[in-house]
């Protein structure tokens, strides 16, 4: 057996220790959640008042959001929105029912339980992956906020660990994701590229199921609601109202350091069609778990509004690339891009750009699944 390298090992220390930190702090935070219940300035807030909020086609105007919420939580005085396409209301009903503390708990549970399952079969049983994974600061965000991102993350890793050995279900997991649609914003280019024929019609059938569900069961006006309510939310946005200082998207951090909207725009569609790119050019032409990295990483640049708790789904890419013979740089840079969300919650966030390391990632993954032998099946 041939002796380990020195940076090998020291890699793994370093790996070793940030994992070993980013795991108590989020399980500590967990243990104190489910125990306490803080009434804190959360985004479950929102998803549990969704489904009690009257009239229902009201629902997509701001104002009468807010004055719901406020009402519905004293001395809160802010709003969360309603952003999501009408049929994400299919899938809250049961929160009606609960209290806010068991709401919150079983959201909390049934997330973590999810992701967790996901990522295990992704990774084949792994468990060092799946570490990483529930140990993000990304993940700690979630469980804070109370987020839809382990849901998200379990529909789209779940689906990519299913996608070669059972494409019907991967597409029903993807179809799913369409309830949060920015998360498969470019899975289409992937499936379309390796001819995953299957997994599509699956996933188109899926999707329109629950669009015909969502308008036998909801008003089917709330589809055009939500088309008009896109121009609202874009206009928040670029206003900053929108907490720029955690998202991590190219338009975002524009906008943060003042740029126009118009150079926003721009720069965001440009990053959006390199990430496009590098997704179709790995797709076909390098082993399996590195096009998925490759995905992973440039979903979070393409798409144009996006959160540092969604940044959950990262690790796997990181993880993935890491067994490629990954060069030390490009492991340091993805350690960067892992804390970045910690960052962003200091009080040096407004000093932090999260979309430059991750474009840097993304180029450096791509570099790195170019030079992979072609034909490769194994998943990591």
């Amino acid at each position: 057996m041939m002796p380990t390298p020195p940076t090998t090992g020291l890699h793994r220390m370093a790996l070793t220790a940030v994992l070993t930190l980013c795991a108590t702090l989020n399980g500590v935070t967990l243990v104190w959640m489910l125990a306490k219940q803080p009434h804190i300035n959360a985004d479950f807030l929102g998803f549990w008042a969704y489904p009690r909020f009257s009239p229902l086609l009201e629902i997509y105007n701001p104002d009468a959001m807010m004055r719901f919420q406020q009402a519905l939580y004293p001395g809160f005085k802010s709003y969360y929105p309603f952003t999501y396409p009408p049929d994400f209301l299919l899938a809250t009903p049961w929160l009606r029912d609960l209290s806010y503390t068991t709401a919150k708990t079983v959201w909390t549970l049934a997330g973590l339980t999810a992701f967790t399952a996901a990522g295990l079969g992704l990774f084949k049983g792994r468990t060092v992956p799946v570490l990483a994974l529930l140990a993000s600061p990304a993940a700690l965000l979630t469980l804070v906020l109370g987020q839809t991102s382990f849901f998200a993350g379990a529909l789209l890793l779940g689906g990519l660990a299913l996608l070669r050995e059972r494409p019907v279900l991967a597409g029903i997991a993807f179809g799913l994701l369409t309830l949060k649609p920015q998360m498969g914003l470019l899975l289409p280019l992937l499936l379309l590229a390796r001819c995953e024929w299957r997994t599509i019609a699956a996933a188109v059938l899926t999707a329109g199921a629950l669009v015909m569900l969502s308008c036998a069961l909801l008003p089917p006006e709330l589809w055009r609601l939500w088309v008009q309510s896109l121009p609202q939310i874009q206009r928040d946005y670029f206003s900053g109202g929108a907490n720029l200082n955690v998202m991590i998207t190219p338009a975002a951090n524009l906008r943060h350091l003042g740029a126009s909207p118009a150079l926003a725009i721009a720069v965001q569609t440009i990053c959006g069609l390199g990430a496009a790119g590098a997704v179709v050019t790995t797709a076909r032409r390098t082993e399996y778990g590195l096009a998925v990295a490759v995905l992973l990483t440039a979903t979070l640049l393409a798409q144009p509004h996006a959160y540092a708790y969604d940044a959950v789904i990262l690790p796997a890419a990181l993880a993935l690339g890491w067994r490629a013979n990954c060069p030390a740089w490009l492991k340091v840079l993805g350690g960067i891009v892992y804390l970045a969300p910690l960052a962003m919650l200091s009080p040096l966030a407004s000093w932090c750009l999260y979309a430059p390391p991750l474009a840097l990632l993304l180029a450096g993954l791509t570099a790195l699944a170019l030079k992979a032998p072609r034909g490769a099946n194994s998943p990591a």
